[in-house]
């Protein structure tokens, strides 16, 4: 049954939206049973606007700022970050529970505190002793890295104000509760209330803040959209629990670039960098293997090469499969229904599997020439030349299209070992060079990719 109707307003939890009635369905997000009643807040009196108003100026008048940063301790994470923290900015950090983000934060702390100042660290799900054992395992020493077990977001802010530390972490948000507020920790109202004070203290006291956020189901961040549009920088800590890698996503960087990533190891010490990439994810490749093909790809900024691999099998059950985990499953029917039409006229009644070795998650275009070969060479079972990689966007009538950063892919190509790179033509047509070979269409690029062809 729908919640009466009151003076208060009904709030989305997936969204924020804010409406006077219920509805089973949020009208902004489509989400079912998300509408939440909150209680009315009552504004105190006398809360009209003092001072000055503000005034407009010519923008291009402004004398541009220097923006500050300080080092996190981690070569990787500051690339991510744009160069490492800003003072006075709010970041966010996402992830699965479990997946490592308390453990990278602590250890950031402490690099912090023992190369810039004082830095404090506020747990509301665990105790001190808890933490001290993480710490230990961690090798904590910094005599500037204070701890504080606290859910008061009042609390919070005035320990901040008796220590006046430099850097600060909330682990997590969705645990912290303001008290002038009648709902659970956790509701949209609490995690809005909570980051908008944080985030005004931030402001005020120069102070850098990053904020634990928990992830739901779908992958995406628990408590309402504003979280994300309040804090200056969001970052995603992925990663399959069942690897030993994780990698932290920027997917929003009011400093920096959007979607760099940085790679981590998960080690019985804590978390250690991985400088090189392409060579950690090709750690493991076997030789004259059908069905594997290397891609080289850009996370953010950086050129990665990874290893797509593809098991094309007979359907046994009627309607064929098509199941994928790192890559999108629309890219990969597409690409499964151009090579089906150009290449194997088979393929669309036989199972597909797609997975990238290491499970990083891949979504930029540049991938799909290398997810196509793989798909052919599984189904012949001929193997993929072990000295070649590729890269290109598959197009509906089977040409092979040029993607950003080309001149950066092949460069991490060659640097890594690989004598032939298969290239969009016309990026190839301005290169001299016998590493580089151009392929117009994807028959072309099945073609110059396997050992040998089909008698």
């Amino acid at each position: 049954m729908p919640p009466s109707a009151s003076n208060g307003r009904f709030v989305c939890s997936v969204c924020g939206y804010q409406s006077l009635r219920w509805y089973g369905r949020c009208p902004e997000c489509g989400e079912w049973n998300t509408l939440e009643e909150q209680a009315p807040v009552p504004r105190p009196k006398g809360s009209r606007r003092t001072g000055a108003p503000a005034q407009a100026v010519v923008l291009s008048s402004v004398q541009p700022q220097q923006v500050r940063r300080f080092s996190s301790g981690l070569t990787e994470l500051d690339r991510t970050l744009g160069g490492g923290f800003v003072p006075g900015s709010v970041l966010l950090l996402a992830g699965e529970p479990g997946i490592g983000k308390s453990t990278l934060l602590l250890s950031v702390a402490d690099n912090v505190a023992s190369s810039v100042g004082r830095s404090l660290y506020i747990s509301g799900e665990e105790s001190l002793g808890q933490v001290k054992l993480r710490a230990d395992r961690l090798n904590i020493k910094s005599q500037d890295l204070y701890f504080a077990a606290e859910r008061d977001i009042d609390a919070i802010i005035q320990i901040c104000l008796d220590l006046k530390p430099g850097f600060l972490v909330v682990d997590s948000i969705q645990t912290c509760e303001d008290r002038s507020i009648d709902s659970l920790p956790g509701s949209p109202a609490q995690i809005r209330a909570c980051a908008i004070k944080l985030q005004e203290y931030a402001k005020a006291a120069d102070l850098t803040v990053i904020l634990v956020g928990h992830t739901v189901k779908t992958g995406d961040i628990a408590g309402p959209r504003l979280l994300e549009h309040l804090v200056d920088t969001v970052l995603y800590f992925e990663g399959d629990l069942g690897h030993l890698y994780r990698i932290i996503r920027a997917r929003k960087n009011r400093f920096g670039a959007t979607d760099e990533v940085a790679v981590f190891g998960m080690g019985d010490t804590g978390l250690r960098e991985i400088q090189n990439p392409s060579e950690f994810f090709l750690s493991e490749r076997l030789e004259n293997r059908s069905g594997c093909c290397v891609a080289a790809c850009v996370q953010g900024n950086k050129p990665i090469l990874v290893e797509v691999q593809s098991l094309v099998t007979p359907s046994q059950y009627g309607a064929s499969r098509r199941i994928v985990g790192e890559i999108d499953q629309q890219k990969l029917l597409l690409v499964a229904a151009v090579m089906s039409k150009y290449m194997v006229q088979g393929l669309d009644r036989s199972d597909i599997f797609v997975k990238v070795a290491g499970g990083v998650k891949i979504s930029e275009p540049g991938i799909d020439l290398a997810c196509g070969i793989a798909m052919v060479s599984s189904y012949y079972d001929i193997p993929v030349r072990h000295d070649l990689a590729c890269f290109g966007e598959i197009g509906l009538s089977g040409e092979v299209r040029m993607v950003p950063r080309m001149e950066d892919r092949v460069k991490e190509a060659l640097r890594l070992g690989f004598s032939r790179v298969l290239v969009p033509h016309g990026f190839a047509a301005d290169k001299a060079s016998p590493e580089i070979i151009g392929v117009s269409t994807v028959e072309d690029g099945v073609r110059n990719a396997l050992v040998r062809t089909k008698s």
